[in-house]
């Protein structure tokens, strides 16, 4: 089951995992994915960065949390 909902304003890292380097991201959830593949059961979610206006697939993982 999702943790997050269409509208939701969350941080999350756009590549490389939960315990990456990468920067902190912004962004607004726009649509609940299922995982990709049978072998993958993961929720994703694609997600527009509020600061540049694109679209991600990020795996639920990735979502540190609700932003403020």
């Amino acid at each position: 089951m999702p943790h997050f909902k269409e509208g939701d304003k969350v941080n999350y890292k756009p590549v490389g995992g939960p315990q990456s380097r990468t920067s902190m991201s912004v962004g607004l959830v726009r649509e609940i994915l299922g995982g990709r593949s049978s072998s993958d059961e993961e929720t994703r979610y694609t997600i527009e960065n509020l600061h540049t206006h694109k679209t991600s697939s990020i795996k639920e993982r990735n979502i540190e949390g609700p932003a403020e």
